[in-house]
C-alpha cells in the first residue's frame, strides 16, 4: 500500500501545472460559459411559462368548460 502512495507521489512530481495566466484565461472562460448558459436557459424558461399561460392555459379552458 505504502508503494502506491510513494508511485503517486512521483508521479505528481512529473505534473506540468498551469501557469498563473493560463489559471485566470480558464477561470474567466467558466465564467463566461456559465453566464451565458444561464442567459439562455433563463430566456428559455420564460418562453415556455409565457407559451403556458398564454396559449396552453386558454387553449384547455377552452376545450374543457362546461
Amino acid at each position: 500500500m505504502l508503494q502506491f502512495f510513494y508511485e503517486s507521489l512521483e508521479t505528481l512530481k512529473e505534473v506540468k501545472w498551469p501557469s498563473k495566466d493560463e489559471i485566470i484565461k480558464m477561470t474567466i472562460a467558466v465564467i463566461v460559459i456559465v453566464f451565458i448558459s444561464a442567459v439562455i436557459l433563463s430566456i428559455a424558461d420564460w418562453a415556455f411559462l409565457n407559451l403556458y399561460d398564454g396559449v396552453l392555459y386558454n387553449l384547455f379552458t377552452h376545450l374543457f368548460a362546461k
